[in-house]
């Protein structure tokens, strides 16, 4: 009798402790390399300096970078074993501070990130112990070599690449990975972008957004999520968010409810704009939590340029700073 009553209140225990959420965070870390080298892409800044010498004709590509910084920094940066874990550190310091227990979202998407090397090493070093069991990257089609990283304390069910076409071109982008992922018995969709840059025609980013609402559109789960930097701004004409059919803008929604949200996640020039965004489409059964939307502002990621508070980038020279963007991060309830 004793033993079934200890079981039962094991099992009350239990089931007081049981998930009645899900937390999801995205975050373009910036530049996150690893200090070698991949074949087939252009990351010759972003290697040692012991490994840019093995590189036949490494100057010689270097000086095809455009401007005299990124040539500057393609022969001289010594992208070593120190400073990147230095990064790694940091980028754990940003996904640490989702909350403050420190331990996380239940569910990271990442952009720039170079391989899985990278993702793993952030897992077993930066995030040791956090429970991120799963991780996801799929080499897409961009020659710079960054992609979208994945991590997950749930199974991954399954992962898939979607490249990005314009009349029939494959364009030279990250395109958009898909997960699935089983959270306490519910499939999550997870759509990770990295839209095409500014310098790119709208066009482009259009494409994009065609591509993401016809996948969406033929998924069944009980939450479908398409988050990520979709450098998209106001201003672009034709405006490729008018194409993105059938999901919610979480930022959007959550303004309704607190106005103290920062004006952005991006600054430029002067001013704030959402690169990075949160769409949750309109099929899902699992609820969002809008009042829990966050655009991750912590004392320690900013800086003083002028009469504003701007994200501190990642300094190669002193290995401080984080990256230009700043997180988002949501929960859903399970």
């Amino acid at each position: 009798m004793k033993t079934l009553i200890a079981l039962l209140a094991l099992g009350l225990a239990l089931g007081a402790q049981a998930k009645t959420s899900v937390s999801v965070m995205n975050y373009n870390a910036e530049n996150f390399f690893d200090t070698r080298h991949d074949a087939g892409t252009e990351d010759y800044t972003y290697i040692s300096l012991a490994e840019k010498k093995k590189i036949p004709g490494h100057a010689e590509i270097c000086q095809q970078m455009g401007s005299s910084f990124y040539i500057k920094e393609c022969l001289n940066l010594d992208w070593n074993e120190a400073r990147f874990m230095k990064k790694v550190e940091n980028v754990s310091r940003v996904v640490r501070s989702y909350d403050s227990t420190g331990a996380g979202p239940d569910i990271l998407i990442l952009q720039e990130v170079e391989n899985l090397n990278v993702l793993n090493a952030l897992a077993a070093k930066g995030l040791r112990n956090l429970g991120y069991t799963y991780q996801v990257l799929i080499d897409g089609d961009d020659s710079r070599g960054i992609d979208i990283g994945i991590m997950s304390k749930y199974p991954v069910i399954r992962a898939q690449h979607h490249s990005i076409f314009v009349n029939g071109q494959k364009l030279d982008t990250r395109g958009i990975t898909e997960v699935a992922i089983n959270v306490e018995g519910r499939t999550v969709v997870v759509f990770g972008n990295h839209w095409p840059s500014q310098s790119n025609p709208a066009e482009d980013r259009i494409a994009a957004a065609q591509l993401l609402t016809n996948l969406a559109a033929s998924r069944n789960a009980d939450l479908i999520i398409a988050t990520g930097d979709f450098n998209t701004v106001d201003s672009d004409r034709p405006y490729p968010f008018n194409y993105l059919n059938g999901f919610i803008n979480a930022e959007a929604e959550a303004r309704k409810i607190n106005r103290n949200l920062n004006p952005g996640t991006h600054f430029y020039k002067g001013s704030w704009t959402s690169l990075d965004r949160m769409w949750i489409h309109r099929n899902s059964r699992l609820a969002p939590n809008f009042a829990t939307f966050q655009i991750m502002v912590r004392d320690f990621l900013m800086k003083r340029e002028g009469q504003f508070m701007v994200p501190m980038r990642f300094n190669h020279a002193s290995a401080t700073g984080f990256s230009d963007h700043l997180g988002i991060a949501m929960e859903f309830k399970l």
